[in-house]
């Protein structure tokens, strides 16, 4: 899904474990992140040092930056790539 983006978008990332993960299985999945961004320039992540359930209390101003930067992006980084074909339905 991440390679279809053809937009820019921010992520910010939380940091430790999440409700109901196990082991290292969070840190595993932003770790992938770094592929995608090698390969689309479109989606783009900063990690912070809050876990999920508090990003927002703790790390708001790291949001913030994520939506102002977006918000002055002119669309040079916007990438001419077709989206993914989609799935369809399955029973």
């Amino acid at each position: 899904m991440l390679d279809g983006i053809t937009v820019p978008v921010r992520y910010a990332l939380a940091s430790g474990t999440s409700f109901g993960s196990r082991g290292d299985e969070q840190e595993r999945i932003r770790t992938g992140l770094e592929a995608v961004t090698a390969r689309n320039a479109n989606p783009d992540s900063v990690k912070v040092a809050a876990n999920h359930g508090a990003i927002l209390r703790k790390d708001s101003p790291a949001i913030a930056d994520a939506v102002r930067a977006v918000a002055a992006l002119d669309g040079s980084r916007r990438t001419t790539r077709q989206p993914a074909p989609e799935r369809g339905l399955q029973s």
